[in-house]
């Protein structure tokens, strides 16, 4: 999913549209020589041991990742599947996050195309459009 959902300026890659570098069954064509965005992107699924199968991105339809060292936790929701993040066990897992993360000064944002939600411990607030996308 990242090799779909994340734009790579180095490689001219828009968000939202496959890699022209995707080999669907194999992976990264240039995976020895991927630009730095790509090399250090880090997807949370492959670094939280609690989370299962069920979360991994081509199934869960998304990407979570962190921002803003650590205090940011992303979900990047493919537009094809746009309510993907509010299925269970997902939606109630990122409230529990948002909780946890408050106490921090953490954030938990869900963006599903160009439309931006913030996740609460409580609700869910619709931020509405909050990023252009390329043409």
């Amino acid at each position: 999913m990242c090799c779909k959902l994340m734009g790579v300026k180095a490689i001219d890659k828009a968000p939202h549209a496959w890699c022209g570098h995707y080999r669907k069954g194999a992976g990264c064509a240039i995976y020895d020589t991927r630009p730095t965005a790509c090399a250090s992107f880090s997807c949370y699924w492959l670094r939280a041991p609690n989370l299962d199968d069920r979360w991994r991105p081509d199934r869960a339809r998304f990407v979570v990742h962190r921002e803003n060292a650590g205090q940011g936790l992303i979900v990047e929701v493919d537009p094809a599947s746009p309510e993907a993040w509010r299925r269970a066990p997902f939606h109630g897992t990122f409230r529990d996050w948002a909780a946890r993360g408050a106490a921090k000064g953490g954030t938990l944002y869900v963006l599903v195309g160009r439309r931006g939600f913030e996740i609460l411990a409580d609700r869910d607030i619709d931020h509405g459009l909050v990023r252009e996308m390329p043409a």
